[in-house]
């Protein structure tokens, strides 16, 4: 009897250790996993917070140009003799720096979009000093739905929703 006793005290030990190795790779497993999990939400929101960064800043840069276009014509409309490439030289350079960062940190959908927009921004200033000031009004106009297009772009890209 003590022999069988023995036997049974040994099993149990046996079967104590099986799930203890069973219960240290499940939980290793699962921490795994939740590593994993952890790593690609953190990874998602650092990629979504660039994008949001970049298409923040080139709304900022695409409003200081149009700014620094709308105090071109009114120069020009007094009569002062302006340089336009100077004069809008660093909205441009600040333009061309966020639309680098754009185009490398968003998708296509965003990046064609911005690349119209920039487009009728340009045309735009090519008219500034040359206009009235309400030809200047109809003109800018024309930005207002490519500008929202891209917001729009953005903010599907973003996941932002209404």
């Amino acid at each position: 009897m003590a022999n069988a006793s023995a036997w049974f005290a040994l099993g149990g030990v046996a079967i104590a250790g099986v799930l203890g190795l069973v219960t240290a790779a499940l939980n290793h497993r699962w921490g795994e996993r939740t590593r994993i999990s952890t790593y690609r939400e953190q990874e998602g929101r650092a990629i979504r917070d660039q994008r949001r960064e970049a298409c923040h800043d080139y709304l900022v840069a695409t409003n200081a140009f149009w700014q620094a276009m709308d105090q071109l014509n009114l120069t020009a409309i007094r009569g002062e003799e302006v340089d336009r490439s100077e004069y809008l030289r660093a909205a441009n350079n600040t333009l061309q720096d966020t639309y680098v960062y754009l185009t490398i940190s968003c998708g296509a959908k965003v990046r064609e979009v911005a690349d119209s927009y920039q487009g009728k921004l340009y045309e735009l200033a090519g008219e500034a000093q040359d206009v009235t000031r309400d030809q200047w009004g109809k003109l800018s106009g024309k930005t207002h739905q490519p500008r929202q297009d891209l917001r729009e772009a953005m903010r599907q890209e973003l996941g932002v929703r209404d």
